[in-house]
C-alpha cells in the first residue's frame, strides 16, 4: 500500500470532491454528531467510474489502521475533517 502526499491526488478524485463538497461535508457533519469520532472514507474505482463514500466511526477506522495511527492522524488533523481515500493500491489522506 502506498500513502501519497495530497499533491498527488488523482484528477478524477479531486473533481469528485470539489463537485460534491457541500454534500460530503453534510454527510461528515451529520455522522460526526452521532459517532463523535471518525472520518469520511472514499473507495474509488476510476475504471468503473465509481466512488463509494461512507462515514467510518473510530471503531471501524482502527480495524483498518492501528489505534495509535488513528490517534496520530486525529491529532495532526486538529479541528479539520479527515477524508481517507482509497484508490487502486494508493491511500490518500485529505484534511479539510
Amino acid at each position: 500500500m502506498n500513502i501519497q502526499n495530497i499533491n498527488n491526488l488523482p484528477d478524477f478524485i479531486d473533481k469528485f470532491i470539489k463537485f460534491n463538497y457541500d454534500k460530503l461535508i453534510e454527510i461528515y457533519d451529520k455522522d460526526i454528531k452521532v459517532y463523535t469520532e471518525g472520518l469520511l472514507y472514499f473507495e474509488c474505482d476510476q475504471e468503473k467510474n465509481n466512488v463509494n463514500v461512507i462515514f467510518l466511526s473510530k471503531e471501524k477506522v482502527i480495524e483498518m489502521i492501528s489505534e495509535e495511527s488513528w490517534e496520530m492522524l486525529k491529532k495532526d488533523a486538529g479541528d479539520k475533517k479527515i477524508f481517507l481515500i482509497s484508490e487502486s493500491n494508493n491511500i490518500f489522506i485529505l484534511k479539510i
